[in-house]
């Protein structure tokens, strides 16, 4: 039999969600509900977490555009940085996307005592080798980037830590068949051994 797990903290993108929905939503979830706001056709994001969860925020930044949602806090007396993230999807505005991104986490965490987790559609390909099926990816500008925050912040992409041959896609275009893995967690080195 399979034990169940409950989430703390969910993040969810590309949800499409605007100002006068909010209200709604907080109705539906007992806890406290984080949004960036994109339109009702586009992007948007959140950060949902559980009532019973000893969460202390301290400090939060959402994107006008629905792109990010930062959250700086203390969660059972640790020090964390949440981001959730829905990148764009064009070579160029996902360099300027990544570089602000890692200012800003420079912000938040400035004494540099937090784990960091960052959750999100990167709409970039890490391994063109297991990463893609078919087509050419063409982001190595954008990996580049996303390769300096990881490198500069000590961070992960657990999943392909712990799935080092394995080919698993989150994308798919049908006619000509492409797949690829945008999406992905990236976290702090040091929180290898809390995840399952």
């Amino acid at each position: 039999m399979v034990q169940l797990q409950i989430a703390n903290i969910i993040f969810l993108q590309q949800t499409y969600s605007t100002k006068d929905i909010e209200n709604i939503w907080k109705c539906q979830w007992k806890g406290s509900i984080y949004f960036a706001h994109g339109s009702n056709r586009s992007r948007g994001g959140l950060i949902l977490l559980k009532d019973s969860l000893e969460f202390d925020l301290k400090s939060i930044l959402a994107d006008d555009n629905g792109r990010y949602i930062l959250l700086n806090a203390t969660v059972q007396g640790c020090n964390y940085f949440f981001g959730n993230i829905y990148a764009p999807n064009k070579v160029r505005e996902q360099c300027s996307f990544f570089e602000d991104l890692e200012n800003k986490i420079g912000d938040f965490i400035a004494d540099g005592n937090h784990r960091i987790i960052i959750r999100g559609d990167f709409n970039v390909v890490n391994d063109p080798d297991l990463d893609c099926s078919e087509g050419t990816p063409k982001e190595e500008e954008s990996i580049k980037c996303l390769s300096s925050i990881c490198l500069n912040y000590d961070l992960i992409d657990i999943w392909r830590t712990r799935n080092l041959d394995h080919k698993l896609f989150s994308w798919k275009q049908k006619d000509p068949l492409i797949q690829r893995r945008l999406d992905f967690w990236l976290i702090s080195d040091v929180c290898q051994n809390l995840v399952r």
